[in-house]
């Protein structure tokens, strides 16, 4: 066999590899709608923000200190999320505000 024989067959073999595991991979993963991944998302955060002021219970001048800084992170980060408009990001840190 010459040595284009030999590579024409090494790239079928590595092409047909390739496309072996393309098909047999299983891709169908389940997309979150807008609605579930803002519940997702606004549940992480009030767990964060439970957990965070925890230790600041007997304080209330650090509780408060602490849950301000909190609150303005989540601001930040809220308005570089492209599932939120600034009126409902001042709706969610206004909830967060709330959350004992």
């Amino acid at each position: 066999m010459d040595f284009e024989t030999i590579y024409t067959l090494f790239g079928l073999g590595v092409f047909a590899i390739i496309t072996f595991f393309v098909f047999r991979s299983d891709v169908t993963k389940e997309v979150q709608s807008k609605e579930e991944k803002r519940y997702q998302i606004l549940n992480e955060y009030k767990s964060r923000l439970s957990k965070e002021l925890a230790p600041f219970n007997d304080d209330n001048k650090k509780r408060l200190k602490r849950k301000v800084e909190l609150l303005k992170e989540f601001s930040d980060e809220l308005s570089l999320n492209i599932f939120f408009d600034a009126v409902e990001i001042k709706a969610i840190v206004f909830d967060l505000s709330q959350e004992d």
